[in-house]
């Protein structure tokens, strides 16, 4: 989830923070976190239009032209429920990794010419968001479906996709229909919040940019999206700054006991925000762990987080990990393991830091996702706010366990 996207300056800034390598050293704690290279314990694998592909080095992946990080093959958004993980490859499509191993669900005529981020996980699957950034792609939409007059059917339009694992199916959930926004304008940002969502719709009309706030009810109580079929949902207009207070992270103080082990040996001079994915949630949480908080706005996450029963872990973007040592053990085998081998508890486990393998200079880690014993995180080759050659890496964590 990309915040702030209400001008182009906020653009600026959310493409440096995304290709700029961490002001800090995520290493300066009191031991320096050992890089895992020589353990032999992952797997790189590279994306183009067609699908990915394994590789010995990101760098060895083919030359691809820049593109803004918006129109780009790229992973830009992950996590996982109890049911379903995923990683969203926007132009791509959806990298699933529930069956244990990576597998590539493409569907060209949705994700071919649209934007694809903030991916959530409701109890009926993996929900995402697209939209058309206008500033960057003039394109028509060729997922839309005239009516016999030849006028756009705003009701084909999609807002909110769902991935259907079983079917291996994307289908459309809320429509720009749904929302009675016109199809001239963009709603480029959609927040969930509680019990409400909240976006921002963006409209060009004779060069004049435009946005507009608004908030409306998506989601039953128990935490499903309802077929709007056809039916408009009601939403309120709120001000830009309701819309800016709607996004302020949480102090990481506050944050579950499990998720503040990881940095309990972490010097307070090392600041950032973490956007964390805490298993059974609905979208991630932005953690805030600076002292002077920005007071406009424009939070960006440095790092992001995943939190379940069985542990905590956090990817900083120059490939620091810091994790529960629960998470490192081999679960395939840990019933017949002995009691000592096997954390009681992930609070009284322990953490450990470690470095994934260094990347060449104008590449960095981004988003990840766990599971089993597997860490999934995203590369890209980036300058400024373009993006060029980007994949994964997939990571043991039970090899890394056992050698470290």
């Amino acid at each position: 989830m990309k915040p702030f996207k209400h001008s182009f300056s906020v653009y600026f800034f959310i493409f440096l923070a995304m290709v700029c390598p961490l002001l800090f050293s995520c290493g300066k704690t009191k031991d320096v976190p050992q890089e895992i290279t020589r353990l032999r314990a992952h797997q790189w694998y590279y994306f183009t239009h067609r699908g990915f592909y394994p590789i010995d080095l990101p760098q060895n992946a083919p030359e691809v032209a820049e593109k803004p990080w918006t129109e780009a093959i790229r992973i830009s958004a992950a996590g996982n429920n109890s049911s379903d993980n995923c990683a969203l490859v926007n132009r791509l499509g959806i990298l699933d990794f529930t069956t244990g191993k990576p597998e590539l669900f493409r569907d060209i005529m949705l994700f071919d010419d649209v934007t694809a981020d903030t991916l959530i996980f409701t109890k009926d699957g993996p929900v995402f968001h697209i939209y058309k950034n206008t500033h960057f792609n003039q394109q028509e939409p060729s997922n839309l479906v005239t009516r016999q007059n030849q006028e756009v059917d705003s009701f084909t339009h999609p807002l909110l996709v769902r991935y259907d694992r079983k079917q291996k199916l994307c289908t459309q959930v809320l429509t720009y229909g749904n929302m009675n926004i016109p199809l001239d304008a963009q709603l480029t940002s959609i927040i969930p919040q509680n019990d409400i969502w909240i976006g921002a719709i963006k409209t060009i009309r004779d060069d004049v940019v435009n946005f507009k706030y608004i908030t409306f009810e998506a989601l039953d109580k128990d935490g499903t999206i309802p077929d709007a079929s056809r039916k408009v949902i009601p939403t309120t207009e709120i001000d830009a700054d309701s819309f800016r207070q709607a996004q302020k992270p949480t102090p990481l103080k506050d944050a579950p006991a499990l998720l503040q082990q990881l940095f309990a040996q972490v010097p307070e001079s090392f600041e950032f925000y973490l956007s964390c994915r805490e298993e059974g949630e609905l979208a991630p949480i932005l953690y805030d762990n600076t002292k002077n908080q920005s007071p406009t706005g424009g939070y960006l996450a440095q790092g992001w987080g995943y939190l379940s029963p069985a542990g905590a872990s956090a990817l900083f973007s120059d490939g620091t990990v810091y994790i529960s040592k629960s998470l490192l053990v081999d679960t395939t085998k840990a019933e017949s393991a002995k009691a000592t081998d096997v954390p009681t508890s992930p609070l009284t486990g322990g953490v450990i830091a470690f470095r994934l393998p260094k990347l060449p200079s104008g590449f960095s880690y981004g988003e990840f996702t766990v599971h089993e014993n597997t860490l999934y995180a995203g590369w890209e080759e980036t300058d400024f706010y373009k993006t060029a050659r980007s994949g994964f890496i997939a990571v043991d964590l039970s090899a890394i366990g056992k050698q470290l």
